[in-house]
């Protein structure tokens, strides 16, 4: 696993870690114009590119620019600087999309959908169906969730959770999806379109960070 963590860290284009005023920090960059779906059967990345021209292209608060998290006092920050600014409430959402979700996934390693398809332990998200904006935790070992707080300010979210809402868990992994659904709440018709990219680790795409930064 040191391994693992060191070869992912060489790939960030990664802000270092800091320690200011009592606050951890990791913030990690993401170019833009790289919405995708699909996984790759050989690599576990994104594999495919949406065309310029769809729906999903066009939409780009969708595609992330930079993300952090931060730890302050027991509160964590997870944060969002997206391409353009998010949609007001009451906007539809394009191309049949019916759902929009900007999230990290707590892990317990660093997921690949080929070597380490490992189930999370706890998502936390914002989520905008058209029509409202609104964020939770979602703890995997209980399925229940607890709202949190947010803030939509143009194209930065951020949102708030506790040491305490995840159990003071010490986990040293974290993954900043952004995923779409055209389908039911829950079924398959979703896609994670944007992920920060990194590069493979023995050929092969893990999708999350390093925690606490390094």
């Amino acid at each position: 696993m040191v391994a693992l963590s060191s070869a992912i860290v060489v790939g960030l284009l990664l802000v270092p870690g800091s320690v200011s005023a009592g606050t951890l920090t990791a913030v990690a960059e993401d170019p833009e114009g790289d919405l995708g779906f699909g996984v790759d059967p050989k690599t576990g990345g994104i594999m495919n590119l949406w065309a310029d021209n769809t729906p999903v292209a066009k939409a780009e608060y969708l595609d992330i620019v930079s993300t952090w998290l931060s730890l302050k006092k027991g509160t964590y920050t997870f944060g969002m600087e997206l391409a353009a600014a998010l949609p007001e409430e009451g906007s539809a959402l394009p191309g049949g999309i019916k759902l929009a979700e900007w999230a990290v996934w707590i892990d317990p390693s660093p997921y690949n959908y080929i070597t380490n398809p490992v189930a999370p332990l706890f998502l936390i998200a914002l989520r905008y169906d058209g029509s409202s904006y609104s964020a939770f935790i979602m703890d995997y070992g209980t399925m229940l969730t607890t709202s949190v707080a947010f803030s939509v300010d143009g194209s930065k979210v951020q949102l708030q959770f506790t040491s305490a809402s995840i159990g003071d868990l010490a986990f040293e992994w974290w993954s900043p999806l952004v995923r779409v659904w055209w389908g039911i709440l829950g079924s398959a018709g979703c896609w994670f379109v944007d992920a920060v990219n990194l590069e493979p680790v023995d050929g092969y795409i893990y999708i999350d960070l390093p925690w606490p930064p390094q």
